[in-house]
């Protein structure tokens, strides 16, 4: 009998043991559980943060103009140098240098932008794209100035340094990283007014806050000793939302325009005789003369004589543009137009005295335009096709392209044209 209570004493203790390990069990499961759920919130958060970071860039660069008349489209803000949610408000470093800092909210509308451990975002910004100081171009052929990589070096990014913006997300501080609160009431984000001395305690490789030539960003992967999280935009990113701008296709026909006419002011006088400085133009533009014809890119808006409104986006594009003229002022060439690449092929032959040609974008595939170094820009061959680079090489033969430019068919490769009468 002693025996039966003593085991049923066991029993009830072993039950209890059983039971009290369960619970134990099921704690940490659902302990385990939530934390994995609250990582997921939190990764999801940064997540949120730094694709609305990105939009919102991209949306500066699209409605630019709207805030800055007849300065053309794609700018991006410089970043925040102070610590203060604003774009610097001077120039961020010389021109075509590149820029780091943190996110500037507040020029671009955004609430305070917190990664998952309650760090603020940090973007580098092209030199090639920031509004100040302003490159001499910006356009489809801009080239980007940075590579996103993983911690080992392999490319994330789809091309070579194509990268035009990076945003990053801190995340937790690492072993050496001391991160100093907010120093004045005025700042939201975490650190100091001091970019120098906050990039190498937030960002896990040693960045500078002036880029001078290309750039590789680390995107951070477990285990490697870099946590940042990286969204990027490239320069195709940037202009297959640009090129949706209802305007687009004005601006462009409105670059050709401009050309044409001040091309002819530089060809015929206000009574229609061949203009006395017109020798002398072609002597300073035109690259070659072959026969009676003479071939080259256009100058510079103030040298062509285009009207300041319309100075600051000709200049933009103006690497796309080349110019044939009769070096007597006669109409020695004739062009066959349609109205764009996508309309009915109704054409109309016209004799000219000059022409402007507007190379289109770079053909892909197979035989690539490239657009990339000085010599390659200097390459009719990279902007023109079929018989028009054969006439415009060879100072012979006929020239076809279309009128008005067509966003639609991308890439809008054909030649665009204008024919000075």
């Amino acid at each position: 009998m002693r025996t039966s209570r003593h085991w049923m004493r066991g029993g009830v203790l072993l039950a209890m043991v059983i039971l009290l390990l369960a619970a134990a069990s099921a704690a940490l499961l659902a302990t385990g559980h939530f934390a994995q759920q609250a990582q997921r919130r939190a990764e999801a958060r940064a997540v949120n943060a730094l694709a609305e970071a990105r939009d919102a860039l991209i949306g500066y660069a699209v409605g630019y103009p709207e805030w800055h008349p007849g300065q053309g489209i794609g700018y991006l803000p410089c970043p925040d140098l102070s610590n203060d949610g604003s774009a610097s408000g001077v120039a961020c470093h010389a021109r075509d240098h590149g820029a780091f800092g943190r996110l500037p909210y507040r020029t671009l509308g955004l609430p305070i932008p917190f990664d998952k451990h309650g760090q603020c975002l940090w973007v580098a910004v092209a030199g090639s794209f920031k509004h100040s100081p302003k490159p001499l171009r910006l356009n489809w052929d801009s080239p980007g100035q940075f590579r996103v990589v993983t911690p080992s070096g392999r490319a994330i990014s789809s091309e070579e340094h194509d990268v035009i913006a990076v945003i990053l997300a801190p995340g937790v501080a690492l072993p050496g990283q001391v991160r100093p609160p907010a120093s004045t009431s005025a700042q939201r984000c975490p650190g100091s007014a001091s970019i120098a001395a906050d990039l190498p305690v937030f960002l896990d490789r040693a960045y500078v806050n002036d880029i001078t030539g290309k750039l590789d960003i680390v995107h951070g992967m477990p285990e490697s000793g870099v946590n940042d999280l990286a969204v990027w935009i490239t320069v195709d990113e940037i202009f297959d939302v640009l090129r949706r701008r209802p305007d687009f296709s004005a601006m462009i026909d409105g670059i050709l325009d401009a050309a044409a006419t001040a091309l002819r002011a530089q060809i015929i006088d206000g009574e229609g005789h061949i203009a006395a400085g017109f020798p002398g133009f072609l002597a300073v533009q035109a690259e070659t003369l072959i026969g009676n014809r003479a071939h080259g890119p256009l100058p510079a808006a103030a040298a062509l004589g285009i009207a300041p409104e319309q100075a600051d986006v000709y200049d933009n594009w103006r690497d796309q543009l080349r110019f044939v003229a009769c070096a007597d002022g006669s109409a020695c060439l004739s062009v066959t137009s349609t109205d764009s690449a996508l309309s009915t092929p109704v054409s109309v032959t016209e004799n000219c005295r000059a022409l402007v040609l507007f190379g289109g974008e770079r053909r892909r595939g197979d035989t690539p335009q490239r657009r990339s170094s000085a010599i390659e820009r200097a390459d009719p061959a990279q902007y023109l096709e079929g018989d028009n680079l054969t006439s415009f090489t060879r100072g012979e033969g006929d020239y076809a392209g279309a009128r008005h430019y067509t966003p639609a068919h991308h890439p809008a490769s054909e030649d665009l044209i204008r024919c000075v009468l």
